[in-house]
């Protein structure tokens, strides 16, 4: 059949053919719920609009309200001035006339009587007071020690031990004043400790000589250190315990002893400040490392000994020790410990040790006790292979782990002397 001709329309499909229309009762009852929600909630939000105000209403006065209450306030004043309501007695009014009739003198006892009531007595305030009083009492009674310039200038001569006492008292500290205005900071503590040792109080050796020597006969102090704090021999220094961060240019191998190359990785600046470029980042470092390993040793120790700073010039180092990132001397990276070679040597010198046996036991055999040149040379044959196994293995035992440091290994070196420049770091400028 043709599906374009008029008779394949939905419209003339016969019945019993299985095509429907859509029903569109569903859809219809649909918006009918959705109409009867939409009415419904703009009922309840008008429902709540009213209520809110109504009752915005009544929290609102009105002006009829307001002019009932202005009108319960004036009454019926007039005038611009409302006047309190007068409610005292006249009785009470009149008690409150001052009395201006002179009055006599014994009228007036009475009533001050009347009036003024002893107060009432506090025992602890009262016990206080009376400590105050007695102990300002003694205070007053008591000698001072001190005496004033009019006492003296009066005829009683003081006493000449306190006189001197007091005198010593201010030379001392005007001599520790003047030392704590000096530039020294520990002035006033040497000037404290020369005057105790010449008064024979201070503990230990006398002061020394102006040769620096000892007094004769005195014995050296052995608790003091004769070392004094050493100030940077110039701004551009850098101080032992400093570390400078490299990378390692070329491998390591302890087979062989062998030179070694780094480059510092970071800038180094001065101990002090922090502030002048001393080795600027790219520097070479040259050293050497030390290929005596034993065995279960797993880091290498390594030297450095120069420095070339970009621009061609150069630094002796002496041999400053190189360690890892985290502090630790050496360097640290692969060990092989040759297991493969000495279990192989084992396994060989087993085979070759279980042949020898056999052949003896081969040579053994035979009925006849004649010794022929056959057993002869299977004897000694078998006497030399088990020396040299023996020997062998005992060398393969012996064979120390070899330790390589792979290329790009970061690594600091530890400075172990102050190393003082002349000025910071410029190129070329020599």
């Amino acid at each position: 059949m043709n599906t374009m001709s008029p008779n394949c329309s939905p419209s003339a499909l016969p019945k019993g053919t299985g095509l429907r229309t859509v029903n569109k009762l569903p859809i219809y009852l649909m918006g009918l719920v959705l109409l009867a929600f939409m009415l419904i909630m703009m009922l309840t939000m008008k429902d709540r609009a009213d209520a809110q105000n109504r009752k915005e209403q009544e929290e609102t006065p009105t002006a009829a309200s307001a002019t009932q209450f202005a009108q319960e306030v004036v009454g019926t004043r007039t005038g611009g001035l409302i006047t309190p309501p007068d409610n005292t007695p006249k009785e009470d009014a009149a008690a409150k006339k001052p009395d201006f009739r002179p009055r006599s003198e014994d009228s007036n006892k009475p009533a001050a009587a009347a009036t003024a009531a002893p107060p009432p007595i506090d025992e602890e305030l009262l016990r206080i007071r009376q400590a105050k009083a007695q102990m300002f009492a003694e205070a007053v009674k008591s000698r001072t020690t001190v005496r004033g310039a009019a006492a003296r200038s009066s005829g009683s001569p003081a006493p000449t031990t306190a006189a001197n006492n007091m005198q010593e008292r201010l030379e001392e500290v005007r001599r520790m004043m003047a030392a704590n205005q000096s530039n020294d900071p520990t002035a006033a503590y040497k000037a404290r400790l020369e005057q105790l040792r010449a008064a024979g109080l201070a503990g230990g050796a006398p002061a020394p000589a102006a040769g620096g020597q000892q007094a004769s006969g005195a014995p050296a102090d052995r608790w003091e250190l004769d070392l004094q704090v050493q100030t940077p021999r110039s701004p551009f220094e850098l101080r032992a315990g400093s570390v400078i961060p490299a990378t390692l240019i070329s491998g390591i191998n302890s087979d062989l002893p062998g030179q070694i190359v780094g480059q510092v990785s970071q800038d180094v600046y001065d101990t002090a400040t922090g502030h002048h470029l001393l080795i600027p980042q790219g520097s070479r470092l040259v050293g050497t490392y030390n290929s005596g390993v034993a065995y279960g040793q797993e880091r290498v120790l390594v030297a450095w000994t120069r420095i070339v700073f970009p621009d061609g010039k150069a630094l002796d180092l002496g041999s400053m020790p190189g360690a890892d990132s985290a502090g630790y001397g050496g360097f640290e990276d692969q060990v092989d410990n040759h297991y493969l070679r000495l279990f192989g040597s084992a396994l060989l010198m087993s085979a070759v040790t279980a042949g020898i046996t056999y052949s003896q036991r081969q040579s053994d055999s035979g009925d006849s006790d004649r010794t022929d040149a056959s057993s002869v040379l299977s004897e000694a044959l078998g006497q030399q292979l088990g020396q040299a196994t023996a020997q062998l293995l005992s060398k393969n035992l012996s064979i120390a782990p070899t330790l390589q440091i792979r290329p790009g290994y970061r690594f600091n070196v530890v400075v172990t002397k102050d190393l003082t420049f002349s000025k910071p770091y410029q190129s070329f400028d020599y």
